[in-house]
């Protein structure tokens, strides 16, 4: 074999290879340079466009029982356009603590509502309930009524009953103070003249229960009770006006 053949044989083996290796070279010149950016470029764009703002709210204890704390800690990979924050509809007046912490008091229960948009208009709405705050009166329970003394429990879970507010009521004496007041176990008694007596108490934070109680032991709350008397006192009308006619149709009758 002369050398003339074997050198076109290695210059096309040669040729050949750098062949592949520029195809190669292409290759990852369109992927690093074009592909890749492309898709990361793309991809940038996504987040930032369907990027929607996020919180976390959180409610702390009530140690008064009339107030209690909220914050607010904003996390956003955008700035925030617009937030709103309300407790029942109401807006709540917020304080600034740090760059994305906000904070608030809350004087009242009910349902805290949190509404973020961002700078790309998307929106994030969230809400936390606030139920730590004592706005409930104390519970009377266990009324009994016997030989005219009625007897019955107060029950406060929260700040507590106020033992010195403890009075009743009824249609001709305005304040009727209990014959006995049992604070260890909450057991009241009142001498009950009337059919119907209305207990007035308050809790420690001033929550005040009105209830009038029949002689059947029902508790009745005060429109219950003014729609009883309403219908009482209408009843009563009616038979006072039936005697009335039955009079008069008598007195025809004699003459």
């Amino acid at each position: 074999m002369s050398p003339y053949t074997n050198n076109s044989r290695q210059n096309r083996g040669r040729g050949g290879s750098n062949r592949h290796d520029s195809g190669r070279s292409d290759f990852m010149t369109v992927l690093l340079f074009y592909v890749l950016p492309f898709i990361v470029v793309n991809s940038i764009i996504f987040i930032l466009v369907t990027a929607a703002p996020k919180g976390d709210l959180t409610i702390g204890e009530a140690t008064n029982f009339t107030t209690t704390t909220m914050e607010l800690k904003i996390k956003s990979l955008l700035p925030i356009k617009e937030m709103t924050v309300t407790l029942d509809g109401n807006a709540v007046e917020l304080t600034k603590t740090a760059s994305k912490t906000y904070t608030a008091t809350l004087g009242s229960n009910g349902t805290v509502k949190v509404s973020l948009t961002a700078f790309n208009g998307m929106k994030n709405i969230f809400s936390e309930q606030v139920n730590v705050l004592d706005d409930t009166p104390p519970s009377i329970k266990d009324s009994i009524i016997e030989d005219g003394v009625l007897s019955f429990r107060l029950e406060d879970t929260q700040s507590g009953v106020n033992y010195d507010t403890v009075y009743a009521y009824d249609d001709d004496t305005p304040e009727i103070l209990p014959l006995s007041i049992d604070r260890s176990t909450g057991l009241i008694t009142f001498d009950m003249q009337k059919e119907n007596l209305t207990i007035c108490v308050k809790d420690l934070i001033g929550n005040e229960a009105r209830v009038t109680i029949t002689p059947q032991g029902e508790n009745l709350d005060p429109e219950e009770a003014a729609a009883q008397a309403s219908q009482e006192a209408a009843e009563a009308s009616d038979a006072a006006a039936g005697d009335s006619a039955e009079n008069d149709a008598n007195l025809e009758t004699a003459e």
